[in-house]
């Protein structure tokens, strides 16, 4: 009768956790990985499971209105960040000799 017992409780104590790693992140922390170049494909799971909209990194209930990149004359660009811009010294002295 011992042996029945325990062959019937032991492996209810032995149960298996089903949690991921993930659950106790918060939908912020899944939506800055959204971000990156490359997604981890448990997050990218994880996000559509939980049905998050993600913008900029943060969790949003809508989607904000995007930019066109169309003009009338073509296709815009965006411009560079001025601090990137490579300032370039113009005091090069040329001499001639003839």
């Amino acid at each position: 009768m011992k042996k029945l017992i325990s062959i019937i409780f032991i492996p209810s104590l032995l149960s298996i956790s089903h949690a991921s790693i993930i659950d106790d992140w918060s939908n912020n922390d899944l939506c800055g990985w959204m971000q990156s170049t490359s997604i981890p494909k448990y997050i990218l799971n994880e996000v559509n499971k939980r049905k998050i909209l993600c913008s900029g990194g943060v969790e949003v209930s809508v989607l904000p209105p995007s930019k066109s990149n169309i003009s009338k004359i073509g296709t815009t660009f965006a411009s560079p960040d001025p601090s990137l811009v490579i300032k370039v010294n113009s005091e090069i002295k040329v001499e001639y000799s003839y």
